[in-house]
């Protein structure tokens, strides 16, 4: 199956997700790009790989857009982070107006000097699109017989993107934004209750301008329709801002509803060690490509000592694995629990980290102020402890970017 010339990342997404839910064929995808390295809808060449092999297609790449010289700059972009064989169709050049009639700039001989470039970068699907005609594919053929196959050796990258934006996390500290979360927040629900997204978006707004990376999206209150509400806060906010979401529930039927609508790919919290919890939420993040946070808990509860998290940790990726999920797209949340209440345990937590990380090529994340939870001063302990975790290796603190300590 084809799907070709999309603009849209969201109509890419439904494409793949319909081919691949009615059929066991191959699909191949390709998108759109202006010179400017955008879609119209202003998805780059990057955000486009990893959402689309994220979805599990078989080759993606490029149609249609401009002449293979402009598109040079696109296609070597898509090289550098692609691990899946990728597709090239340029037009024969750029259209002109001649004798009233529009043409392309390219000879049938040039474009495929231009193609078998190409083919040398790596690229290994290669056709012709506006402009091009059977001389074209015939002179693409010949220049290509002596070329081998150039087979790709990128490592996947632990990403998350919203549609237009693709935040790679383990090349510096990412802060996912913890806002959006009703628990100790009376503020946000009264705003659950009375159906105002305003609210909602006022949070996510002041997160982003104050340096989250990412935004942890947290609707679950008894009294409302969580998964509506969800819904209806996705659509939102992805529409007014192009920060990545982290879909937070401990419902599988409201994760499956957000990753399913939100244009991007997601991070999914969570998953733990219960055999229980990962036959649900395994199949979900599979599905759709998401990122997932693995929680070092299982049937027997939160563990004392690092040594048990990790463990769990073990347990947590090896049945990702399994289910066709690798290690990149898995991120370990090694939780800590108050100080007040459980001292000793506070320094497993990060003793952890470490650890798990030199078995697995995994991140991290931590709710980091879980850790100051009944205590005075809780900015301050906060900002100690988050300090001290990122000294130990955390990738990616769960926090208050809004708080003036940090």
């Amino acid at each position: 199956i084809l799907i070709e010339t999309i603009s849209d990342l969201y109509e890419a997404r439904a494409a793949i997700l319909a081919a691949k839910e009615n059929s066991d064929l191959p699909v191949f995808c390709t998108m759109t790009f202006q010179e400017n390295k955008r879609t119209l809808m202003a998805t780059d060449p990057i955000t486009m790989v990893q959402v689309l092999e994220g979805l599990g297609v078989d080759v993606l790449g490029v149609n249609c857009s401009l002449g293979p010289k402009q598109l040079r700059p696109i296609i070597d972009e898509i090289l550098k982070v692609a691990t899946i064989p990728v597709m090239v169709q340029p037009n024969a050049g750029l259209p002109i107006l001649k004798g009233g009639e529009t043409v392309y700039d390219l000879t049938a001989s040039e474009f495929a000097e231009e193609v078998k470039n190409m083919a040398q970068n790596g690229v290994t699907v290669l056709g012709g699109c506006c402009g091009t005609d059977p001389t074209f594919i015939k002179a693409v053929r010949e220049n290509l017989k002596p070329i081998k196959p150039k087979k790709l050796k990128n490592k996947k990258l632990t990403s998350t993107c919203s549609f237009k934006n693709t935040v790679i996390l383990g090349d510096e500290v990412k802060v996912i934004g913890e806002r959006i979360n009703p628990t100790g927040k009376k503020k946000l629900k009264e705003a659950l209750r009375n159906n105002n997204i305003d609210y909602i978006i006022s949070e996510a707004i002041a997160q982003k301008e104050t340096g989250s990376d990412i935004l942890d999206i947290n609707l679950g209150l008894p009294e409302i329709d969580e998964k509506e509400m969800m819904k209806r806060a996705i659509m939102e906010l992805q529409g007014l801002i192009d920060l990545p979401l982290q879909i937070d529930s401990v419902k599988a039927d409201v994760i499956e509803e957000a990753v399913r609508i939100y244009n991007g790919k997601a991070i999914i919290n969570s998953v733990n060690g219960k055999a229980s919890s990962m036959e649900k939420i395994f199949p979900i993040v599979k599905k759709y490509g998401a990122l997932v946070i693995g929680l070092t808990l299982d049937e027997d509860g939160l563990p004392k000592t690092a040594e048990k998290r990790v463990e769990i940790a073990t347990k947590i990726v090896e049945t990702a694995k399994s289910y066709g999920i690798p290690e990149e797209n898995i991120l370990i949340d090694c939780l800590v629990l108050t100080a007040s209440a459980a001292q000793e345990a506070v320094m497993e937590t990060l003793k952890a980290i470490p650890m798990i990380k030199a078995k697995y090529n995994v991140k991290t994340v931590l709710g980091a102020s879980n850790v100051s939870f009944g205590l005075p001063n809780r900015r301050i302990i906060n900002s100690t402890y988050l300090a001290l975790a990122l000294g130990y290796g955390l990738d990616a603190p769960i926090t208050d970017s809004t708080s003036e300590i940090l």
